[in-house]
């Protein structure tokens, strides 16, 4: 799908040609370079500095797209091949942040070396010399991750040994690869450079590769999902929803979503092709991990929440309230976390039955995944600023379009909340003035998604639930 093709729902055409690429290949370069700088020695910086280099690189990176008509600078094979260099320069840059990838490590280990589940062991138990690389807060905390993404982790954990540097370099290497396939697959289907740029040049993406997050899997993932289902490759598309849920469970919504929108445009019948392989793997894949046993985590974490998150001053006010009650403390926590959860769950179902029905008409599933995950991660309990990198690559397939906006808004925001990292208090007073007033700027994304955003791209006909299917139309399953 290329956005420059299709008018807007109101009937507008594209936006004017800008025919000064250099400007914009300028926007672009120092975009990257300020990321770059960032990761190799803002990041580590406490104060200003730090936010002055995150802020430039998402400021630099927006004028681009927020520039009506801008041009590339570079072809499609140009652009893959400069952005494949800037993702080999990510992986060689030490960590700044996030240390999950040795969870990941960690929990492949369980499987790989001590013959254990991470379900029901945590990292602490294993007794793995690896353990003092991984955050302390996870210790005893067994996997939340799927079965397909704990496979996975085997494979690799194989491959990094006991050797740190190589360990660090394998999740690295395999998440800047999940990246460029993504770039390559964004191209194919738009053969536009400028929404390879948009994606390649992100600092959220480079960042999220720098640090080996999952979400970037994740975010390959759902784009094979939503251009097999637009081919029409229902089963395939299918199988391959089955192994992205099956790495983190969250991405469920935006698959549930494609499912829904399918059903609407095309009928049932493509629905259940997409839906049955997808229900029969996912069920294979627990129930060989244990089924509710590997399910335990998930729910026992359910309600965790993050500084940034729509929740925290309701929750704060709660859990004060129940302890000046004489609640005791876990109890509080145990009620706190469940009410979280259920609101949380509550507001999502509304937003996500809104925004569907203000994507009826939307005539690729691409846009319909990118509203649904960008409604998941702003009614969340608890966010990260790498969740976005699983929608990014979606949302790009119409990169102009007011969902990617949003994504591309609320990722900047979370980018610049946890500039000094995460569970680091904010030192300066932009930080605290985001923590303040995290939840009115969720509240307003959140109105943004209901109100303002709408599909760029639109189907031509009517849906599938108002007209009778012809018994000859071609369906292609797989």
């Amino acid at each position: 799908m290329s956005a420059q093709h299709h008018e807007d729902l109101d009937g507008s055409a594209p936006p004017p040609t800008d025919h000064s690429p250099t400007l914009t290949g300028v926007l672009l370069a120092l975009s990257v370079a300020t990321t770059m700088a960032w990761l190799a020695l803002g990041a580590r910086w406490d104060h200003a500095g730090n936010l002055a280099l995150i802020g430039a690189a998402l400021v630099l990176h927006g004028a681009t797209w927020l520039r009506r008509g801008a041009r590339s600078p570079l072809t499609l094979r140009g652009a893959l091949i400069a952005l494949g260099v800037c993702l080999a320069a990510t992986v060689v840059v030490p960590l700044h942040h996030s240390r999950d990838l040795y969870l990941y490590d960690i929990y492949g280990q369980a499987v790989a070396e001590h013959r254990v589940s991470p379900y029901t062991t945590t990292p602490a138990q294993l007794g793995d010399p690896q353990l003092d690389l991984v955050a302390e807060k996870w210790h005893d905390q067994t996997s939340m991750y799927g079965p397909a993404f704990v496979a996975l982790a085997a494979v690799v954990s194989r491959a990094g040994g006991g050797s740190e540097l190589l360990v660090r370099l394998s999740w690295q290497a395999l998440t800047a690869a999940a990246a460029m396939a993504a770039l390559i697959l964004v191209a194919r289907r738009t053969r536009d450079p400028m929404a390879v740029l948009a994606l390649g040049c992100s600092p959220v993406l480079l960042a999220t590769v720098h640090d080996a997050h999952n979400d970037v899997l994740i975010g390959l993932g759902l784009l094979a999902v939503v251009l097999l289902v637009d081919d029409h490759r229902y089963v395939l598309g299918g199988g391959i929803a089955a192994l992205v849920i099956a790495v983190k469970a969250p991405a469920a919504v935006p698959i549930a979503a494609v499912a829904v929108w399918l059903c609407w445009r095309r009928g049932w019948r493509p629905a259940l092709w997409f839906g049955a392989p997808l229900a029969a793997a996912i069920t294979t894949a627990y129930l060989a991990v244990g089924g509710r046993e590997a399910l335990q985590p998930l729910r026992e974490n359910a309600g965790d929440d993050s500084r940034f998150a729509l929740w925290q001053p309701w929750r704060d006010a709660r859990f004060e309230e129940l302890l000046a009650h004489g609640v005791r403390w876990r109890t509080t926590l145990e009620t706190v976390r469940d009410e979280m959860t259920t609101y949380a769950l509550v507001l999502l179902v509304v937003v996500l039955l809104v925004a569907l029905w203000r994507y009826r008409r939307a005539g690729h599933p691409g846009e319909v995944a990118g509203v649904a995950a960008l409604a998941l991660m702003l009614t969340s309990t608890y966010v990260m600023p790498w969740y976005p990198a699983m929608v990014l690559p979606v949302v790009a397939l119409a990169w102009r379009s007011r969902t990617s906006r949003l994504v591309q808004v609320q990722a900047g925001f979370l980018m610049l909340a946890y500039a000094q990292g995460p569970g680091i208090e904010p030192s300066t007073g932009l930080g605290q003035w985001f923590e303040q007033r995290a939840a009115w700027i969720n509240l307003a994304l959140l109105a943004a998604v209901v109100l303002w955003s709408r599909p760029q791209v639109l189907a031509p006909s009517r849906p599938a639930a108002r007209r009778r299917v012809e018994t000859d139309d071609p369906l292609v399953h797989v």
